[in-house]
């Protein structure tokens, strides 16, 4: 009675479209009251509270602020400015700057929302100025920002890290091969569009003109080779390495590029407390549903379920992972998470899964959450940014859907090219 009322209450409270983290909060109340269990309603704050009692997640916070200030202090722009002189002249070359923009961008803030508005802002307008279709520019930079929580740092890798007790650094460092895949593969794609459509590209730009923007964006550069450096040598934990991140940007921001007046620092400060502020909730939120799930015995079920289909491990992950993109596609990506990690990370380790590998395979497949309605949050920012709607960005986005499956393909049946960077710890 229990799980019916809650799995029945959270459905119908998705389908009216009432916040994720609202609608697991108020289902989980309606199952402890209604369930008929007697269970007390002091385990609500309880559970939520031990959900984001973990050290590890104040990284979170650290990475959100970072992406801020990156985004606010200069650092952005000059990362394009960079991207653009690189790969430009490629055939579709504005296309192909979001993408390489996109993932320098996420390899210093682990967060494909600020990627998306942070890149997009610039990018879209720039792509649309020059000819190309609005939908199109959104589309792209969409399924580029979705790198974001795939290459290293990543909130989502923090968060499993968290419930399963794996190292969120070797996480990170599982995670550089699947997002270079999928960032190379979204370049192939621009490829074949621009060469359909007769989309050029820009002037080549000389060993000159590559030096002088190498040297305007050696100091947003530098930043993930900081962060991620520091964690390869061990110098310092990916918390600290959120800590470190906020305090070179700030420093950058303000000293070096002088892109980052006092005034500005309040508003920065707020918008970074109001995103850390929902992932929390959200987390809280999916701590109690995810804690009510447990008590049902909702992990022995599926596990045993899957079992009983196969328990040959290539087919057994397909089931899961059609599980998962249908999850992530009604839930938002960080709830997701919290959700589905206790149900499935128990699967894995019986289909003799690496725990590492197989939180890689959960991270990419719910990265299609992100760039697929009627979540599709960063289907929804582009869409804002560019003045397309869902529809027309849907007409691009199917093909870079098949990248998307190439990329998890490739991850889910190729542990060895995926943790060839673990190795790289101390």
């Amino acid at each position: 009675m229990t799980l019916t009322i809650l799995l029945v209450s959270f459905a119908v409270l998705i389908f009216l479209r009432v916040p994720v983290a609202f609608s697991m909060g108020v289902s989980a109340v309606l199952a402890i009251v209604l369930g008929g269990k007697g269970l007390p309603l002091e385990l609500i704050p309880q559970r939520m509270y031990v959900m984001i009692d973990s050290s590890s997640l104040l990284a979170i916070p650290f990475f959100i602020l970072a992406g801020e200030l990156m985004e606010q202090g200069g650092l952005s722009a000059r990362m394009i400015r960079f991207a653009q002189s690189l790969v430009g002249h490629w055939r579709g070359g504005l296309a192909q700057v979001a993408v390489l923009a996109n993932t320098i961008f996420s390899a210093l803030t682990g967060s494909s929302a600020a990627a998306a508005s942070a890149i997009g802002s610039i990018m879209i307008p720039a792509m649309k100025e020059k000819g190309y279709p609005a939908a199109f520019a959104a589309s792209i930079n969409a399924s580029a920002a979705s790198i974001g929580p795939i290459i290293p740092p990543s909130i989502i890798m923090v968060v499993y890290g968290s419930i399963t007790g794996v190292s969120v650094s070797a996480m990170f460092m599982a995670g550089i091969v699947p997002g270079l895949i999928i960032a190379f593969g979204l370049m192939a794609l621009n490829w074949i569009y621009a060469y359909r459509n007769g989309w050029g590209s820009e002037p080549r730009q000389t060993i000159g003109q590559i030096i002088k923007s190498f040297s305007s964006s050696i100091w947003a550069l530098l930043a993930p080779i900081i962060i991620i450096g520091g964690i390869i040598g061990g110098i310092f934990t990916p918390t600290e390495a959120g800590a470190v991140a906020v305090v070179y940007a700030g420093l950058v921001a303000r000293f070096v590029y002088h892109e980052l007046p006092m005034a500005r620092l309040k508003n920065i400060l707020s918008k970074a407390a109001y995103s850390t502020g929902m992932v929390a909730f959200i987390m809280a939120s999916a701590g109690i549903f995810g804690w009510l799930l447990a008590v049902e015995q909702v992990p022995q079920t599926v596990v045993s379920a899957i079992l009983s289909v196969t328990d040959a491990p290539g087919l057994a992950i397909l089931l899961v992972i059609a599980i998962v993109l249908v999850i992530g596609a009604v839930v938002e990506v960080t709830a997701a998470v919290v959700l589905i990690v206790p149900v499935f990370y128990p699967l894995g380790q019986a289909l003799g899964f690496n725990d590492v590998h197989f939180g890689i395979i959960l991270c990419v497949a719910l990265v299609f959450g992100n760039v697929t309605p009627p979540v599709g949050l960063l289907l929804y920012i582009t869409s804002a940014i560019s003045g397309s709607r869902i529809g027309q960005i849907m007409r691009y986005q199917w093909s870079s859907l098949i990248v998307l499956v190439t990329a998890l393909l490739i991850v889910t049946y190729s542990e060895t090219i995926t943790l060839m960077f673990t190795g790289l710890l101390k």
